[in-house]
């Protein structure tokens, strides 16, 4: 964490934290009211745990498709 401030690209990190954060939690909310409504009200054991795999998947789908896309790079 020491390193952080003395990141050349500290703006484009920190924006895209904040995004993936809005993101991931809109994705969580989203998904938990939308299983509540589908179910009406009676899915509380199932709109939560989705609703944070959404939320986990908002957050490792970026970072897995610049792993994915910096693995093609390095095979050409």
């Amino acid at each position: 964490m020491k390193e952080l401030p003395k990141q050349p690209n500290l703006k484009k990190i920190l924006k895209t934290s904040i995004v993936i954060l809005v993101i991931a939690e809109t994705a969580c909310v989203i998904t938990a009211e939308t299983i509540d409504l589908i179910f009406y009200g009676q899915a509380f054991y199932l709109s939560i745990p989705l609703a944070l795999l959404a939320g986990a998947f908002a957050v490792v789908a970026p970072e897995a498709y610049k792993k994915t896309k910096a693995g093609k790079k390095e095979m050409i």
